[in-house]
């Protein structure tokens, strides 16, 4: 599994990667996104898994 499709899959963002199904390439904003999250030292790449989580037990959608 590549770099990216591990990073949506944990956020549960970009649907298509974590599945291997791309049907489009990232935008520029995407990719400055993805690049931003590796930077992250761990603490914080877990800090934003329980926000992403959080996020969607209060989402309707």
């Amino acid at each position: 599994m590549s770099k990216v499709q591990g990073i949506t899959e944990i956020l549960g963002i970009f649907p298509w990667l974590a599945t291997g199904q791309r049907k489009r390439r990232l935008s520029s904003e995407e990719l400055k996104l993805v690049e931003r999250y590796r930077e992250l030292s761990e603490s914080d790449r877990i800090a934003m898994r329980y926000l992403v989580d959080a996020m969607r037990s209060v989402s309707r959608f």
